[in-house]
């Protein structure tokens, strides 16, 4: 069976998933917590993915402080948000990724975390977030400007850090189907594949023994890197990044042919 990689609602983590059960009653403790000075257009109007733009005003890429002698670069990072129903509260979840030059990284060196939890409006240009992670409540700051996305800054372990919506949940979506074989046709696993979104949301998948993923993505053109594993290549005939057209409600097959050593 094909990997599917659903992105109509946010995701949590392996580690965050088995969490859940054992914070199911802090749920009900955080969600006190939250102050919601906003009705469910005001959550629709900020809900959706966001993607770590910068850190204290610096492009990602960014380097920040070293920690123990080795240096450390902000590579990326993901934000979600949600909007609550009749009998759950709106969620937030961000990621981020800070890996250090020296591995492996000395004990201490902080090379990135996350958080998953309700949040709420404090104020217009406030959020209030109740982390069921351990980390209390806190605010981010909300900047919402006339022709731009919505973005919000969180401040985490001395820097703060910005990220900009590019995709609401009700964005247009289309499949693609993904099919890896190598030059006899056998379907080769292992293979990594990164999808990058025509507004550059990036998630990855890896095949199983069948070679294949299924993806949902937003319409639009779609760059798909091919990574092999061990044993294998790309062919100089095979295109890597592969670019292809995602139309809602039309899905799209493709071929991704490798040469095994």
């Amino acid at each position: 069976m094909p990997i599917y990689n659903d992105m109509r609602q946010p995701k949590f983590s392996k580690s965050r998933a088995n969490r859940v059960p054992i914070l199911a009653l802090a749920l009900l403790a955080v969600s006190s917590c939250v102050n919601s000075t906003g009705g469910r257009d005001d959550q629709d109007r900020i809900a959706g993915v966001y993607v770590l733009q910068s850190v204290d005003g610096v492009a990602v890429p960014a380097p920040i402080a070293p920690q123990q002698g080795c240096n450390r670069t902000v590579r990326d990072g993901k934000f979600s948000i949600s909007v609550g129903g009749a009998d759950s509260r709106p969620m937030y979840d961000w990621s981020i990724a800070i890996p250090a030059d020296c591995q492996p990284a000395p004990s201490g060196v902080y090379e990135g975390g996350d958080d998953v939890g309700n949040w709420g409006f404090k104020n217009s240009n406030q959020l209030l977030f109740a982390s069921m992670m351990g980390r209390g409540s806190y605010t981010a700051a909300l900047e919402e400007t006339p022709g731009n996305p919505p973005s919000v800054t969180i401040a985490n372990s001395g820097n703060s850090y910005r990220f900009v919506r590019v995709m609401r949940w009700d964005d247009p979506r289309g499949l693609v189907f993904v099919n890896v074989v190598d030059q006899t046709g056998v379907p080769v696993p292992g293979v990594v594949l990164v999808f990058t979104d025509v507004n550059g949301f990036a998630m990855g998948g890896t095949t199983q023994e069948s070679g294949q993923v299924l993806s949902e993505r937003v319409v639009g053109e779609c760059k798909i890197s091919i990574t092999p594993p061990a044993g294998y290549e790309v062919p100089t005939s095979q295109p890597n990044p592969v670019s292809v057209s995602i139309v809602e409600g039309s899905p799209v097959h493709i071929t991704v042919t490798l040469t095994k050593l």
